[in-house]
């Protein structure tokens, strides 16, 4: 029992220390990247669609649900990928908005899915997937 501590200790110290970087987006955002070939100057190409005003409240809500993470502006930096969607406003409840989030590894697969009438439910689902899937692979590294 001793020992099961300093061994949580440690992995609580390294998990600070490499938080995995999420990158959030929605379904409908431009997003192109890829090698680009002008004359005789040769580069990589990226642009990304503008961030909305509810992209950036589900990234508030990420840095105040989920400390575990660290948000990021580059999709190449990041280990996951957070798609949100939100529905329109429904006439019978104007003040909740139905939630859909996927989330998807660096090699674009899906590792979680969920919908949820509150954002913060949402995000908390998204964090502890992440979390846990985080914590597994370090271990195993």
């Amino acid at each position: 029992m001793k020992l099961a501590v300093p061994a949580l200790l440690a992995l609580s110290v390294i998990t600070a220390a490499e938080k995995p970087r999420v990158f959030i987006t929605e379904s409908g955002a431009n997003q192109l990247s890829g090698e680009a070939t002008i004359a005789e100057s040769k580069g990589t190409l990226n642009f990304t669609g503008a961030t909305s005003s509810e992209n950036i409240e589900v990234m508030k809500a990420f840095t105040r649900q989920c400390p575990e993470v660290v948000v990021t502006s580059s999709r190449d930096k990041a280990d996951d990928i957070v798609r949100f969607d939100r529905e329109g406003i429904s006439p019978t409840t104007p003040f909740v908005r139905g939630n859909k989030v996927a989330v998807f590894n660096r090699e674009q697969d899906l590792i979680f899915t969920n919908s949820s009438r509150f954002l913060n439910s949402s995000v908390k689902g998204v964090c502890s997937a992440i979390s846990s899937r985080s914590i597994s692979s370090r271990l195993r590294k």
